[in-house]
């Protein structure tokens, strides 16, 4: 091609034709610009289709881990939801009118702790790699962001209802009384006088001063559970559909 045009231009030149050679030698500038625009414009629509093919990758990675993540925290909430009825229901009620399965089953729910721990692998590598940025939503880039801030509030409740249960209760109801193992989990059978004799230690300890000024402590501790959870949880879902919703543009 290049062969060609130099060959128009040098009979041109030979046939003194100076004007035409111009008007020649600009209309073939052109062409070239005109070349090279497309060629850039071939590329920048193939360097857009990759970005845009890795940026569905992060949206779907992130989905996946966010679903797995919103599952773990129902998990959490509830529970902590049912330790919050148990020490209410503790509170409440005269321990001495309730079952002997009732109280164990009380107080089991609750002595445990629990936490919410979410898998952040995706998370984290998207953050730290800057791969952030393949996200194109603005709004839903921010939300991923803070999201983490939120997490961290509420897991921040979570810590301070666990420690004061593991250094005030579990301390006060081991120096308190002994503790029949076989009885408290039901792992043989007992004498009605063994189960009644157990339930009157456990009484003790239900029935005393600190124990109770123990469980409005771990109540008050808890409120803060209440109040975060429900944010991050909507947050999650908030990200979790804005998610869903850009992996559906990219795809169609």
């Amino acid at each position: 091609m290049l062969k060609f045009f130099n060959k128009i231009r040098k009979q041109l030149l030979n046939d003194n034709q100076t004007g035409r050679y111009l008007k020649y030698a600009i209309g073939e500038i052109i062409l070239v610009m005109i070349g090279i625009l497309l060629a850039l414009q071939v590329s920048n629509w193939n360097n857009n289709r990759e970005l845009e093919k890795e940026e569905l990758k992060v949206l779907k990675s992130l989905l996946q881990e966010f679903k797995e993540n919103l599952a773990r925290f129902d998990v959490a909430y509830k529970f902590h939801l049912n330790r919050k009825k148990a020490i209410e229901a503790m509170m409440t009620s005269d321990p001495r009118e309730l079952s002997l399965d009732s109280l164990r089953n009380l107080n089991r729910s609750i002595n445990n702790n629990y936490t919410f721990d979410p898998f952040q692998g995706i998370y984290n590598s998207v953050i730290n790699s800057g791969k952030i940025e393949l996200v194109s939503n603005d709004s839903l880039k921010i939300k991923i962001a803070i999201i983490q801030d939120l997490l961290n509030d509420y897991k921040e409740e979570e810590t301070n209802a666990m420690v004061f249960t593991q250094r005030n209760l579990y301390p006060f109801q081991i120096d308190s009384s002994k503790i029949d193992f076989s009885i408290y989990y039901s792992t043989k059978e007992h004498s009605e006088d063994e189960l009644m004799e157990f339930k009157q230690n456990l009484l003790q300890v239900l029935e005393s001063n600190k124990y109770e000024n123990l469980l409005v402590y771990i109540h008050g501790y808890m409120n803060g559970i209440f109040i975060e959870g429900p944010i991050l949880e909507e947050e999650m879902v908030s990200i979790i559909n804005l998610l869903e919703s850009e992996i559906e543009k990219h795809e169609n």
